[in-house]
């Protein structure tokens, strides 16, 4: 229930039908994330504030890398430095109090109340950039807390 909730709190668009390479593309990051957020886990037992300083200096490597490599950094220009710095910051505290709190209890209910972004997502887009939420995003949104609850029960 949680997850459909995730999901329809999206915003799927399923107008034109659905394309196989982007549920494929979704799967794999889905792998990727649970991967991330059990090394997160896994890490965060000894330190979490090491577990996401590392994983923040990795990919700075990747990304000099990939600049290195293709002699482009993805049309950003210097104004938008302050907005990068705050989104790099926002998503390093919130992997690092997700990492605190797989340490203080269950890891299943700690990702899964992590998992919930993006209904914040779409609640922040609402608020910041006017964006118009769907019938099934709202019944996403209370999908997704009311599975939460559940989860958190058992």
């Amino acid at each position: 229930m949680a997850l459909i909730g995730a999901v329809c709190a999206s915003g799927p668009e399923i107008k034109g039908g659905l394309a196989v390479r982007p549920i494929i593309l979704a799967v794999i990051a889905a792998c990727g994330f649970g991967g991330a957020v059990t090394f997160i886990a896994k890490g965060s037992a000894t330190s979490a504030l090491m577990t996401m300083t590392t994983m923040r200096f990795t990919t700075f490597i990747v990304a000099l890398f990939l600049f290195a490599r293709f002699r482009s950094v993805g049309g950003l220009k210097v104004k938008n430095l302050p907005i990068l710095i705050l989104i790099g910051g926002a998503d390093f505290a919130g992997n690092l109090l997700l990492g605190v709190a797989t340490t203080k209890g269950l890891v299943s209910v700690a990702v899964v109340l992590g998992a919930l972004y993006p209904i914040i997502t779409a609640l922040l887009a609402y608020k910041f950039l006017n964006e118009i939420l769907h019938k099934i995003q709202y019944l996403g949104i209370a999908f997704a807390i009311t599975g939460v609850a559940f989860i958190s029960l058992g």
